[in-house]
């Protein structure tokens, strides 16, 4: 568990990466005047700021985006793999495999899944041998 000096700094960091120093410092003096009570009040206000600011894209998707485990049989797994590797080879940009790689499988899975009726589903199913 984190004390308080740790959570302050983390916090501190976290705003100058997203708002710049200017903010950071700020969130720095706004923490010097609040020892008391009322820090917890600042921290609130820094909440709801980043949250209203959430709309814009962020850098640390991880706390923007909603997280799911899936677990899936290493054949599935295998060509999934391979594939990150090849699309990080063949782009001319650094390809990261939860920020860009993961988000575009799935929405194209789902395409894909949506332009299915059950028994297509199904047969899809029973090929991976998954039934």
């Amino acid at each position: 568990m984190k004390d308080r000096d740790e959570a302050k700094d983390e916090m501190s960091e976290r705003l100058g990466q997203r708002f710049g120093d200017e903010e950071a410092d700020k969130s720095d003096e706004g923490d010097k005047l609040d020892k008391s009570d009322n820090g917890d009040k600042s921290v609130k206000q820094d909440k709801q700021t980043m949250k209203a600011k959430s709309d814009k894209p962020t850098k640390d998707y991880k706390e923007a985006w909603g997280s799911k485990l899936i677990h899936l049989p290493d054949e599935l797994m295998d060509p999934v793999d391979n594939e990150f590797d090849r699309m990080k080879y063949e782009c001319d940009w650094d390809v990261k495999k939860e920020r860009h790689y993961y988000p575009v499988v799935v929405a194209r899975g789902i395409e894909a899944v949506q332009e299915m009726s059950g028994s297509e589903f199904t047969d899809a199913v029973e090929s991976l041998e998954l039934r």
